[in-house]
């Protein structure tokens, strides 16, 4: 047996880093090289097999050969190139561990303690054979989805620690995280932190609709050493704890959802500082606040988005598959849980999401991420906090909130600009192809990323320096002491945050009434003041008497 086709190994190179700075597009490559050998006055005649002797014939199967057998190559090169990469970082966190005595966080003689008693590792990068058991488990095209809405099943009620076991503790976070993104979560552990409320990493997550994938089988398993996506199982499992906490909403009228407002009093609910009235007109003015909303038919695509968490950095920590046609908060969730799983038990998060206030509300209410929510810091995204009433803005807008200086929270949005080449060849390929796909553009991107943090950090150093620097010289302008300025916004915030007035919907007519009775009322006292004026005029009757 022998190779009926060999590629140079620089070859396979240079196609692999262009496939991660251009839609991969194997057929392509290959007819433009058999059109350009063909120029030069090479034929490739390599059939596949026994053949007749048909030119015509034979040189159909060496155009589709060449195809077949470069994209094996390309595909196993990759692999091993990935394998590889992951061996070298496996070697050094070995000899990381024998340097500093930290494994995944945790010192290794508390590590072995904890395996000894909880009877578990702690949590930390996801591993393609957990991944793996987690596709086998997982539904597969064309079965009914366990999950659908649509089921008739009761939903038996599932513990927050049967989706998630408590995290264990950590002197540091994760060696995943670390390697994820050094500004945030590696260095020195403890930080010391003045500030309480200055959280000690922000991260955004945002759902990208367009990298949909369409319906079909799905292909060989594949994947990835480094995969950043959350496994299947989790999503899965998650879904199945909010549906067992959270029942389904009952679908109502407009009408029915006016008379439901009218006939409640507005308040807080719990410790959210936002009144309920301007929380129904934010959920109102946004389509992902609403999950039931369809944003990608489950008729036509199999994977119907993306939805990731990224630093401040835009370095992307994790990616969740969507399976749903809207945008479903268990997914939100699993990003959320999937993090604090890695983080020391003290760390604080600043989460920015273009529907915080919704997500805090769930949590409130709901009881999700209890054991999380004192070290979690909600805010909205800058661009996405237009849309929102303006009570909820001066209580989540990252720049009206402390602790979140200048972090936009729009990494997501720039993250879904470069990948968006792909987004023609995702809806077509197979499953773990377009995940592995989505894996290596991400390893490109934290790359190119890693090269560029140091101008990164001179830039926003800079840029903060002259923020500063011009707000120092308008409160010096203003004349007023920090004490009064703090004062001041605190009592617009307290304003502005008022809970409204009941509201009734006989008390439009009550005032047009009200309003029409003192007209009348008016109309007879002008009318009384006329008759005595032409009575005094008219000299009939003595002045004294009237």
């Amino acid at each position: 047996m022998e190779p009926s086709l060999a590629v140079e190994l620089r070859m396979l190179d240079f196609v692999s880093r262009l496939f991660v700075h251009v839609p991969p597009n194997n057929t392509a490559w290959c007819k433009t090289i058999e059109d350009f050998l063909s120029n030069q006055g090479y034929k490739l005649t390599t059939p596949v097999g026994v053949l007749p002797h048909f030119v015509r014939v034979c040189t159909q199967y060496s155009q589709d050969s060449l195809r077949r057998r470069f994209s094996n190559a390309l595909q196993w090169y990759n692999m091993l190139q990935d394998i590889t990469e992951k061996h070298v970082d496996d070697q050094l966190a070995d000899a990381r561990v024998e340097l500093t005595g930290y494994r995944d966080g945790t010192l290794e003689t508390e590590r072995n303690e904890l395996i000894e008693d909880e009877g578990r590792e702690p949590g930390g990068a996801v591993m393609a054979s957990e991944v793996i058991e987690s596709e086998s488990s997982s539904p597969c095209v064309g079965e009914k989805r366990a999950l659908s809405s649509d089921s008739d099943e009761d939903v038996e009620d599932v513990h927050e620690d049967e989706v998630f076991p408590p995290p264990l503790k950590r002197d540091r976070p994760s060696d995943y995280l670390r390697l994820r993104c050094p500004l945030c979560f590696g260095g020195e552990f403890p930080r010391s932190n003045a500030n309480s409320q200055t959280p000690d990493a922000i991260v955004c997550i945002d759902a990208c609709f367009t990298q949909k994938r369409n319906k079909g089988s799905r292909d060989p398993i594949r994947i990835h050493p480094k995969s950043v996506f959350v496994p299947e199982s989790d999503a899965d499992r998650t879904a199945h704890y909010v549906e067992s906490i959270r029942p389904p909403r009952p679908a109502k009228s407009k009408r029915q959802r006016n008379q439901d407002k009218e006939d409640k009093d507005d308040g807080f609910e719990g410790s959210l500082r936002v009144p309920t009235s301007v929380l129904d007109a934010c959920e109102a003015g946004f389509t992902a606040a609403d999950d039931a909303r369809v944003k990608a038919s489950t008729q036509f695509f199999d994977d119907t988005a993306l939805m990731a968490m990224l630093c401040r950095h835009d370095r992307v920590l994790w990616i969740v598959n969507m399976r749903s046609a809207g945008e479903k908060q268990h997914y939100v969730l699993v990003l959320i849980e999937t993090l604090f799983q890695h983080l020391p038990l003290e760390f604080t998060i600043g989460l920015l999401y273009d529907i915080g206030c919704q997500l805090e509300r769930s949590c409130i209410n709901w009881g999700f991420l209890a054991r999380y929510l004192h070290r979690l810091l909600f805010g909205i995204s800058v661009f996405h906090a237009f849309g929102h009433q303006w009570a909820c803005q001066v209580i989540y807008h990252p720049r009206k909130r402390i602790g979140f200086g200048l972090s936009d929270g729009e990494g997501c949005e720039r993250f879904w600009h470069s990948i968006s080449k792909l987004i023609a060849y995702l809806r077509v390929c197979g499953y773990h192809q377009r995940i592995y796909t989505l894996d290596r553009q991400v390893q490109q991107f934290d790359k190119d990323s890693l090269e560029k943090l140091g101008n990164w950090l001179q830039r926003r150093s800079c840029h903060c320096s002259n923020k500063r620097d011009a707000a120092k010289l308008l409160l010096t302008e203003a004349s007023q002491s920090d004490e009064c300025l703090r004062r001041e916004w605190a009592a617009q915030v307290a304003a502005q945050t008022r809970p409204a007035p009941k509201r009734s919907k006989n008390k439009g007519k009550l005032a047009v009434e009200k309003a029409l009775n003192l007209r009348k009322a008016r109309d007879i006292l002008e009318k009384r003041v006329s008759d005595q004026e032409n009575i005094i005029l008219g000299g009939d009757v003595d002045v004294a008497e009237v």
